[in-house]
């Protein structure tokens, strides 16, 4: 006879991920993929219904939470960008397009078509069309902070990250969060000159903050803003959002 506790267990569906990277077993939400347990390769496979029973109440209260979540969303008509002042119309293939004047000039410029008929494909079109622009950006400028700094970088890759806006590694190579592209250009370029300063401090010492002054003496102001900016980032582009 099972115990409360597994059978509890057994009332929810869950998929296993073994990750070389994780150090514990750890319980997971997603949006579109619901329950997801991951266990580290040497986790004992029989402990598994045992950890889903110990939390099946806070994943029910979650995943009733998503599922809600999921449904609330509303995708953007157009796409507004603070880092460059722009504002361009979606177009989603599935929906009925009714042709006016005021239509028509708008698709006379730049818009983007959303191709995908469901909210998931939908919004990951969305998202690659932001690491697009920010790929069709930033380096650019970048590049130019480096010249005007005299701060050297290897390499830049921009990624969607859901904790940090930018890294650096002991090589030189930057890494970029392409949601800053939702974030005023001033607030970007110092978080670029912030990174470009780890090329020389690795670490956040005085003698690192002193640099990061010199190129940029206004810096605590961004690291304000950088600190209240996630709430900038529209809800649909962080749904289901994992690196």
């Amino acid at each position: 006879m099972k115990n409360d506790r597994t059978d509890r267990a057994d009332e929810l569906e869950w998929k296993l991920r073994v990750s070389p990277r994780a150090r514990y077993a750890r319980l997971l939400i997603k949006p579109y993929g619901g329950l997801e347990v991951v266990v580290p390769p040497r986790f004992p496979r029989g402990e598994i219904p045992f950890l889903v029973a110990k939390h099946a109440d806070w994943a029910r209260l979650q995943l009733d939470r998503q599922a809600k979540l999921v449904q609330s969303i509303r995708l953007p008509q157009h796409l507004s960008l603070a880092f460059d002042n722009s504002t361009t119309p979606v177009v989603y293939a599935s929906q009925p397009l009714v042709f006016n004047y005021d239509l028509f000039a708008e698709q006379s410029r730049q818009r983007i078509v959303i191709e995908a008929s469901t909210q998931r494909e939908q919004i990951r079109e969305l998202r690659n069309w932001i690491r697009r622009r920010a790929q069709e950006l930033f380096p650019a400028l970048l590049e130019e902070l480096s010249r005007r700094t005299g701060l050297e970088f290897r390499k830049v890759t921009i990624r969607s990250q859901k904790t940090r806006w930018g890294s650096c590694s002991a090589r030189g190579h930057i890494s970029l969060n392409d949601q800053l592209l939702f974030l005023p250009a001033k607030t970007v370029e110092y978080l670029m000159i912030h990174e470009l300063c780890h090329t020389r401090f690795l670490n956040h010492s005085r003698d690192y903050w002193r640099l990061v002054e010199h190129h940029c003496p206004d810096y605590r102001d961004h690291e304000k803003l950088l600190s209240l900016s996630r709430n900038l980032v529209p809800d649909w582009f962080l749904l289901d959002l994992y690196r």
